[in-house]
C-alpha cells in the first residue's frame, strides 16, 4: 500500500484486539494495591500505563506507550474531574515516518480558588504529513495516478498550550491560553505544495494568545453522560506574542451529552462547531482550529477517516455525532472497568477567499468505535472510520470523477470530545 494510495483493509482488527488485550491487563495490574493504600483516599495516586500498538491508514503501524497518574482524595463536589491533579506522558512513533511524544498535566482547583490550570505540550515530526491544498473542492488524483510524494511534505513541529480558567460562578467561566508552536518545513520537489507556494513555507513560530468564555454542565469528565459545554472565543497572532505570522480567528463551539436510558448506559453525543480565521495564516496550522480542546480537520478528531490536513480554509463548519454504549462493565476492588460501543458519523466543510463552491458541498464519513474507560476518569479509544473521498482525473485537473471510500484507524487516548 503506497502512502498517497486508498488505504486498503488488512488485519487492522488483530492489531486493535491485541491492544485492547494488552490495555486491560496493564490497567489491572497498575491498578493492584493494598487495601490500606486504597483505602487512603485523602491522598492516594493512581497509575494507569498502556501499550500503544496501532495502525493507521496514513501513517502506518504504531507503537509506544501512555502513562498517566492521578492525585486521587476529597474533590470538590462541584468539580468535574475526579481527581485533584493529574499528569502524562506518551512516546509513540510508526513504521510511516511518524512520531508523537507529549506531556500534559491538569489540576482542575488550584488552592481551592476554583482556578483550574492544565498544559498540552508535544513534540511531533512526520516525513509524509500531508497537503492536499486549500479549500473545500480539492478532488485529488487517483492513488495509481499519483507521483511519488505528489501530496506529502517534511514537518517537524514543537508546541506548547497552557490555559487557565476562572469560574464566574458554578457553570460559567472564563478562559484564556497562549498556543506557541515552532514549525520546520521542507517541501519535496514536484508537489503539490511546491506547486501552490503557499504562506508558511518558511515555517517558523506562530503564537496565538487566546480568550473565551465557557458554560460547563457536564456531569463528569472524560467520560460524561449528560450536559453541555459550550464555548465562544477569540484569538491573534501578532510579533506581540512573539509570532513570525499576523492572524486573527474566532471560534463558537457547542457540545451536549445526552442519556436515553435511566442508567446512562446508552449515550448520544453531540458537538457542533464553526471556526473562522485570517490575516497572514500559515498553511500548517490552518486545518487546526481555535477553542480550549484542539480540534483538527481530518484525522481522528474531526471528519475521522480523511487523511489529516485534507481540508483548509478561512472558515470550518463541522460536526460529530455519536451513540455511546455501554455494554459491559466490572468491578474489581474499589475500580470500575468500562468497555463501549460507539457508531459515529461526521459531517463538515471549509470556505476559502475567493472559492466558488456550493454551500451544500458537504464531506463525511461514518464509522465505530470501541472505548475502555477506567473509573470513569481514563479513556482508550479505537475508532474506525470511513470517509467518503473525492477523485478527479489525471487529464482533468480539478474536475470531480468519482467518488469512494477511504478508512482510517486510529488508537488514541481519551473520547473525541
Amino acid at each position: 500500500m503506497t502512502r498517497t494510495g486508498v488505504p486498503r483493509p488488512g488485519h487492522e482488527w488483530v492489531y486493535l484486539l491485541w491492544s485492547m488485550t494488552l490495555i486491560a491487563i496493564s490497567c489491572a495490574s497498575a491498578n493492584a494495591q493494598t487495601p490500606s493504600a486504597k483505602a487512603d483516599t485523602t491522598s492516594s495516586w493512581d497509575v494507569v500505563g498502556v501499550p500503544l500498538l496501532s495502525f493507521t491508514s496514513d501513517r502506518g503501524t504504531g507503537y509506544g506507550a501512555y502513562g498517566a497518574a492521578f492525585l486521587r482524595g476529597h474533590v470538590n463536589p462541584d468539580q468535574k474531574a475526579p481527581y485533584n491533579l493529574s499528569f502524562g506522558g506518551q512516546f509513540y512513533q510508526t513504521t510511516g515516518g511518524y512520531a508523537f511524544h507529549k506531556f500534559l498535566f491538569d489540576i482542575p482547583n488550584v488552592a481551592k480558588s476554583g482556578v483550574r490550570v492544565d498544559l498540552d505540550s508535544g513534540y511531533e515530526t512526520w516525513d509524509s504529513a500531508w497537503y492536499f491544498g486549500r479549500g473545500n473542492r480539492l478532488p485529488r488524483l487517483r492513488p495509481e495516478s499519483t507521483p511519488d510524494k505528489y501530496y506529502t511534505f517534511n514537518a517537524e513541529s514543537l508546541w506548547i498550550v497552557p490555559n487557565v480558567r476562572i469560574p464566574l460562578n458554578q457553570t460559567l467561566w472564563l478562559f484564556t491560553g497562549l498556543v506557541f508552536r515552532k514549525t520546520q518545513i521542507d517541501v519535496y520537489p514536484d508537489t503539490k505544495l511546491a506547486e501552490d507556494n503557499p504562506t508558511g513555507l518558511d515555517g517558523g513560530y506562530l503564537n496565538q494568545l487566546q480568550l473565551g468564555i465557557m458554560l460547563d454542565t457536564r456531569n463528569r469528565e472524560p467520560d460524561t453522560q449528560s450536559g453541555v459545554f459550550s464555548e465562544i472565543s477569540a484569538r491573534f497572532a501578532h510579533r506581540l506574542t512573539g509570532s513570525d505570522y499576523s492572524m486573527w480567528g474566532f471560534n463558537t463551539t457547542h457540545r451536549q451529552w445526552h442519556s436515553l436510558t435511566e442508567n446512562k448506559s446508552l449515550v448520544l453525543a453531540v458537538r457542533l462547531g464553526l471556526d473562522i480565521q485570517g490575516g497572514s495564516l500559515p498553511f500548517f496550522h490552518q486545518h487546526i482550529l481555535g477553542g480550549s480542546q484542539r480540534v483538527e480537520v481530518g484525522g481522528n478528531v474531526a471528519l475521522r477517516g480523511f487523511p489529516n490536513g485534507r481540508f483548509r480554509g478561512n472558515a470550518t463548519l463541522y460536526n460529530n455525532t455519536e451513540l455511546r454504549w455501554t455494554f459491559l462493565s466490572l468491578s474489581r476492588a474499589r475500580s470500575t472497568y468500562a468497555f463501549l460501543l460507539v457508531p459515529f458519523f461526521d459531517l463538515g466543510r471549509v470556505w476559502l477567499h475567493g472559492e466558488n463552491d456550493d454551500f451544500t458541498h458537504l464531506h463525511g464519513s461514518i464509522g465505530s468505535g470501541l472505548r475502555f474507560v477506567y473509573d470513569s476518569v481514563f479513556v482508550v479509544r479505537f475508532d474506525v472510520a470511513s470517509a467518503l473521498e473525492e477523485f478527479q482525473d489525471s487529464e482533468r485537473p480539478g474536475q470531480l470523477e468519482q467518488r469512494g471510500f477511504v478508512m482510517g484507524i486510529y488508537a488514541i487516548v481519551n473520547h473525541p470530545f
